[in-house]
C-alpha cells in the first residue's frame, strides 16, 4: 500500500464541528502571516540598508573628489593666467627699450655725461614755529 502524505491526500470530508460551532483546527497551529512574513522582509530590508550604505560611501567620496578637482581645476586656470602675464612682461624686458626704461627708473641709471637728481618730499610740518 501506497502511502500518501494528508496533505497531498484529497479529503472531501467535512470537518467536525465542535461545541462552540468552530471547525476542530490540527493540533500544530500555523504560524500567522505576520510571522511567516517577517523574517523574510527584515533580510530583504536589512539587505537593502547594506547595499545603500555600501553605494553610499562611494558616493560621497565620489562627489568630494570632483569638488576637490573643480577647486583645482579653478586654481590652475588661474596658474596659467598668471603665467601668461608674466610670459608678456618676460618679452618686453628682453627688448632693449625697456631694459634701459626699468634701469632708469628703478636704479638710477644714467648715460655718460648725464646727472641725476633725487627730489625728496618737503619734511612734515611741525607744530612749533
Amino acid at each position: 500500500m501506497i502511502h500518501i502524505p494528508s496533505f497531498m491526500a484529497k479529503n472531501n470530508k467535512p470537518k467536525k464541528q465542535s461545541a462552540s460551532g468552530k471547525a476542530a483546527t490540527s493540533k500544530a497551529k500555523r504560524p500567522s502571516l505576520i510571522r511567516r512574513v517577517l523574517p523574510s522582509l527584515l533580510t530583504v530590508g536589512f539587505s537593502f540598508v547594506v547595499v545603500i550604505g555600501i553605494g553610499l560611501l562611494p558616493a560621497r567620496t565620489w562627489l568630494a573628489q570632483r569638488e576637490s578637482i573643480a577647486d583645482t581645476q579653478s586654481h590652475l586656470d588661474a596658474l596659467e593666467t598668471e603665467v601668461a602675464k608674466l610670459e608678456v612682461q618676460l618679452q618686453l624686458l628682453e627688448t632693449d627699450s625697456e631694459v634701459e626704461r626699468v634701469a632708469r627708473q628703478n636704479f638710477d641709471y644714467v648715460y655718460p655725461g648725464e646727472e641725476s637728481y633725487r627730489i625728496l618730499p618737503a619734511p612734515a610740518a611741525s607744530g612749533t614755529d
